[in-house]
């Protein structure tokens, strides 16, 4: 059975840009800091989703008046919680498990998501996020190994 560690903290760093690198090529980071002291780092966030996850964070509202899709979904069901859980095969890419229930239902269904877009849904509905402890583990390697 996989172990998670609660997320305490969620934060959105972006890179200062650089003379070579178009603007449009860099990525927002999404930073995570964890109960255990640790923390996890996911790379490559679309830039509406650390737009949107900024916004909510700071509490803060676009002049927008148009629903966007997440803000539907937090309409639609309760968000219980979502587990950063699953490294996809032969890739760099995680994947996460969104645990909800849609109003006027009483069964929790869960769904596999791009974790970004699922950390978006957690922070704007109140929702606690875990992420696997194997996936921490592997990316402390993988940034002990870059050094």
């Amino acid at each position: 059975m996989e172990s998670f560690v609660k997320v305490i903290d969620t934060q959105v760093l972006t890179l200062a840009s650089r003379d070579g690198i178009p603007e449009d090529k860099i990525r927002p980071l999404i930073r995570f800091e964890l109960e255990d002291g640790r923390e996890f780092l996911m790379a490559g966030i679309p830039h509406e989703i650390a737009f949107n996850l900024s916004l909510s964070m700071n509490n803060m509202e676009t002049q927008d008046s148009r629903i966007q899709i997440h803000d539907l979904v937090g309409q639609l069901a309760v968000i219980s919680k979502v587990e950063i859980d699953l490294i996809l095969p032969n890739t760099d890419v995680y994947q996460a498990t969104i645990y909800l229930t849609m109003e006027g239902f009483q069964r929790e269904l869960t769904f596999q998501m791009i974790p970004s877009h699922a950390t978006l849904l957690a922070v704007l509905n109140d929702a606690e996020i875990f992420v696997a402890d194997t996936l921490v583990k592997q990316a402390l390697e993988m940034r002990t190994e870059e050094t």
